[in-house]
């Protein structure tokens, strides 16, 4: 019998040095989450029983450590959504998936107008989830009109996604980077790190704060392409992956791609560092302390991401203790 191809991962988190634990009331918080997910009956039984697996509410726990109840539940409902929308748009036309990110975004902006007949339930969710975050989060102006921004670029991003997928196009590696820095669905959820301080676009915009930010994005990006590019390879949705993308432009192995994104990674991770003890001031603002906080919250979502990959059973199912300790992933199948 001819033996398994394999790969190795690279150890993404050598010398990291964001340690997270997860939020003290993480797990009663998460299962009210999770039923209000359910209660939507989004999925079938199979579905839902995947999706329950998956526990996207540990990520929620570990990327948000110290927010209050209130904000804690915020953020974990955006973290179930962002999973909810990728499952029923992962194997959608363009078409329906912008119809989808319509819904998505109607509700969003304006949240408290009547509700279209047959609204999507995608859109009543959105709904649901952004008049609490406004009410019960208290999410600072400065904070929904952000989100209201970057979310409708993240749709919008899922939608051209969709239009390639129908396409089946690969993109060139920059030209893929630039639209996944949209599809991950990052961005967004940085400023539930602060949801309720006003932290003004002015301190964001500054350029060694925007490479903070890009830098977490786009080595959350590379993680999540690494970790998760044998399942999306098994089942022939490998094109929005840049494990591929790179293969294909570089006329690259799956060893030699994975290597070849690992060693940007650490590039980016260099850079972060850097940039994490230069952070600027702004004296006359008096923010501070938030800053200093939302970049905490960057740190700490890049070690959550990795961490997380590895707690959840959907990147390496029941192997991924012993992947973890190997770096050692074995291919999987196409599955027909």
């Amino acid at each position: 019998m001819s033996k398994p191809l394999t790969f190795t991962l690279p150890d993404l988190m050598a010398g990291w040095p964001f340690k997270t634990i997860p939020n003290p009331n993480s797990e009663e918080i998460n299962a009210a989450s999770k039923a209000w997910v359910e209660s939507y009956g989004a999925f079938n039984e199979k579905a839902q029983d995947v999706f329950n697996r998956c526990n996207f509410g540990a990520f929620a726990a570990l990327a948000y450590p110290k927010s209050s109840p209130a904000h804690y539940r915020a953020a974990v409902d955006l973290i179930n959504y962002y999973f909810v929308y990728d499952e029923l748009s992962d194997d959608k036309d363009g078409e329906t998936v912008r119809q989808q990110a319509n819904a998505i975004m109607n509700a969003i902006r304006d949240p408290y107008a009547p509700p279209p007949e047959n609204e999507h339930v995608l859109g009543t969710m959105a709904r649901d989830f952004w008049i609490r975050t406004l009410e019960e989060g208290k999410a600072s102006r400065s904070t929904a009109e952000r989100f209201m921004d970057t979310f409708g670029e993240y749709t919008e991003c899922v939608r051209q996604q969709a239009a390639d997928r129908d396409h089946d196009i690969i993109r060139p590696i920059e030209e893929y980077l630039i639209m996944r820095r949209g599809t991950v669905g990052v961005r967004p959820s940085f400023d539930f790190f602060v949801l309720s301080d006003d932290l003004p676009n002015e301190v964001l915009e500054h350029p060694r704060v925007e490479a903070l930010i890009r830098g977490a994005i786009d080595m959350s990006i590379l993680s999540n392409d690494i970790y998760s590019f044998n399942v999306e390879q098994a089942r022939g949705d490998q094109n929005h992956n840049l494990v591929s993308v790179t293969m294909a432009e570089k006329n690259m192995s799956i060893q030699e791609a994975v290597d070849d994104i690992g060693k940007r990674y650490a590039g980016l991770a260099k850079s972060f560092l850097d940039n994490y003890k230069n952070l600027p001031e702004f004296p006359h603002l008096n923010i501070k302390n938030v800053l200093d906080e939302y970049a905490l919250g960057l740190g700490n979502w890049v070690s959550t991401n990795d961490e997380w990959s590895f707690i959840t059973p959907r990147y390496f199912g029941a192997s991924r203790d012993e992947i973890r300790r190997t770096r050692v992933v074995e291919l999987l199948p196409r599955v027909i």
